[in-house]
């Protein structure tokens, strides 16, 4: 009986994904708070959270979901407009991530925490969400490099989380600190990452070729992504920078097959296989958002509330590292400038990293689970709604909103 109301839960689930993409699509109110809000009822009434074996399952399946939803979104990038998209993104993520790291310590002072436990929770709260970003992205009107920007920030602030977040870790236990390990760790994250991940699309792609009449040929494709994610992380570097790297390289075959061989255009991204690939991520997605919804815990109304300002916070603060990172950019749009100022939802990252501080025996350890998870919510409450007002023409950008010049010169007149 408990496993067909498993499967009764799940299936009432699907429909509303299913419903929710078409509310997105008729009313651009991204369909994931809805799925958190179903997370979050099952998991107030139900407990599922603590279910028989779900804390063995559930780690796997969010892995698998970071990494598939980056992957499908990879496949859609153009790699001609690929490098203005890494640096864009690189410079906006690495700015919001020093603000997050800076403001965050300041604002729990006010509640008692040293100075390097409020930088530990600015470093896990200091990304954007993959798995958030990239469905919004592709159904709100931007330019395609705006979207490209915002992948890659999503994609790449991943890595400055864990990285920081596990640094600062270390200086809190061993009282350490070495500014090489940390460039090293950063770069070797990257490098060897980005390199393995375009081999193996390049080998990949030259086996599909192959393999392009074979039914099951779009499956194994899922196979190799899942070998690939766990070689590079064997080789402890980032998996999901691979897995990024890789759909890349599936996604412009065309293209590379048609420089290195004249006359040859395979094209593993034909649209029966995005088609099928995008079916797989509706169905990931889905589950991957109801699960976060379920880890959120209403019992300490303080810690939530504390999270909720942060969240606030680190949104108005937003418009300057997007403003930073701009500066050279005359033909941003505004629209573009607004979405990218609202859309800085936090995800799987911050939840995974959210259990560490505990497990290392930090000081207010058990508090970090609570705040971080209260700032994935409302950060993706606020960038739902902030997205709905953009695209019905009735919000203008944090930055104009707190512009007091104008608001002094409305005054005047």
């Amino acid at each position: 009986m408990e496993i067909a109301g498993m499967f009764a839960i799940a299936g009432v689930i699907l429909f509303v994904g299913f419903l929710g993409e078409l509310i997105f699509q008729k009313t651009n109110i991204p369909d994931v708070i809805w799925l958190m809000i179903i997370g979050a009822l099952l998991g107030y009434f139900f407990d599922i959270a603590n279910a028989p074996g779900f804390n063995q399952i559930a780690p796997i399946f969010t892995t698998f979901a970071l990494i598939y939803i980056l992957f499908e979104g990879a496949i859609n990038i153009d790699i001609k407009k690929l490098v203005k998209g890494v640096i864009g993104g690189s410079s906006l993520s690495v700015l919001s991530f020093l603000i997050s790291i800076i403001i965050v310590p300041l604002i729990m002072s006010f509640f008692g925490w040293g100075i390097l436990e409020g930088m530990l929770l600015g470093a896990i709260i200091g990304g954007a969400s993959s798995a958030v970003i990239i469905p919004i992205a592709k159904n709100i009107d931007v330019k395609p490099q705006t979207a490209l920007v915002l992948t890659f920030e999503s994609a790449i602030s991943d890595v400055l989380c864990i990285v920081g977040a596990i640094t600062i870790l270390n200086i809190i236990n061993l009282n350490m600190f070495s500014l090489g390990n940390v460039v090293k760790e950063i770069v070797y994250s990257f490098v060897i990452a980005i390199f393995i991940g375009v081999i193996s699309g390049l080998i990949w792609s030259k086996i599909q070729s192959y393999m392009q009449k074979i039914s099951k040929s779009y499956m194994t494709t899922i196979g190799a992504l899942l070998l690939l994610y766990s070689f590079v992380e064997y080789l402890d570097s980032n998996g999901a920078i691979a897995c990024l790297s890789f759909g890349i390289i599936v996604g412009n075959t065309k293209k590379i097959f048609s420089f290195i061989e004249k006359g040859n255009e395979f094209n593993m991204a034909t649209p029966s296989a995005k088609f099928f690939f995008s079916e797989i991520s509706f169905f990931v997605k889905v589950f991957f958002f109801v699960y976060l919804g379920l880890l959120i815990n209403f019992e300490n109304i303080s810690l939530m509330l504390i999270g909720f300002l942060l969240t606030i916070l680190l949104f108005l603060f937003r418009p300057l590292a997007v403003k930073i990172s701009n500066r050279h950019n005359s033909s941003l749009e505004h629209k573009d400038r607004i979405f990218m100022e609202i859309l800085t939802p936090k995800g799987l990252a911050a939840a995974v990293l959210a259990q560490l501080p505990a497990q290392y025996g930090i000081t207010n350890g058990e508090q970090f689970s609570t705040i971080v998870l209260s700032v994935i919510f409302f950060s993706i409450l606020i960038s739902t709604i902030a997205v709905f007002m953009t695209e019905k023409g009735k919000f203008n950008g944090v930055s104009q909103m707190l512009d007091l010049r104008k608001l002094r010169r409305t005054k005047k007149h």
